[in-house]
């Protein structure tokens, strides 16, 4: 019985140093495969972070786009209102010239008498307007 009970002992040996064996296998195989998916997480949160990142970068060039856009409607808003009341003061200052000396201006012109100012630089607006606009924006 003895040899029997070696025998079982040695077997027991045996088994626990090969269960502690596969215990650190096993806990290897455990560290690699949290650490490659450790990885992967980091990879897949820098490619979030880089995508956000370009979709900021995108929405923000838009956002300048659209404030240039703006910027220069309101620009061409606001001189085409300068133009206005410049064509307008025109306007008043002809009409508030003699008769005789509107006359001449209209002869000169080449215009028949009788034009209403208001009508007149309305008439010329598209040959006045680049000296005005030179005059007044550049």
């Amino acid at each position: 019985m003895q040899q029997f009970e070696k025998i079982l002992q040695h077997i027991k040996v045996e088994s626990e140093k090969e269960c502690k064996e596969i215990a650190v296998t096993a806990n290897n195989e455990c560290n690699r495969i949290r650490s490659e998916y450790s990885k992967k997480e980091q990879e897949a949160y820098w490619a979030y972070v880089n995508n956000g990142s370009l979709e900021i970068e995108k929405r923000a060039n838009q956002l300048t786009e659209l404030a240039a856009t703006q910027a220069a409607k309101m620009v061409h808003a606001t001189q085409q209102e300068m133009l206005d009341r410049v064509l307008s003061l025109t306007a008043k200052k002809l009409s508030a010239l003699p008769s005789r000396k509107y006359t001449e201006i209209l002869a000169k012109l080449g215009i028949e008498p009788g034009l209403k100012p208001e009508f007149l630089v309305e008439q010329f607006r598209d040959d006045l307007t680049p000296s005005v606009t030179a005059a007044l924006f550049d």
